[in-house]
């Protein structure tokens, strides 16, 4: 995942909670767009902000995927068999 791809998370309007998940396993919460600080001279890393003043580094390429709360998308399921037909 870029800075750039995040940038545009954290920069949605109207902005919408998410969680970036890392490699090993571990994902931080992002419900405000204040609580993750990307630098626009900074491409590799980023910072995470949490409460009682702690923090923690992420490095970006260590980022597997971003995941936001909502509605599942609307995907029909397919038939098997010949031509959508499953009788015998």
């Amino acid at each position: 995942m870029t800075a750039d791809q995040l940038r545009e998370f954290k920069n949605r309007v109207p902005f919408k909670p998410f969680r970036i998940h890392m490699s090993d396993g571990s994902a931080f919460a992002i419900a405000d767009p204040e609580s993750l600080v990307l630098p626009r001279d900074w491409s590799t890393d980023a910072i995470v902000t949490m409460p009682r003043g702690r923090f923690s580094f992420i490095y970006l390429r260590n980022v597997t995927h971003v995941s936001r709360a909502g509605p599942w998308p609307n995907m029909r399921r397919r038939r098997r068999g010949r031509g959508g037909n499953d009788e015998g």
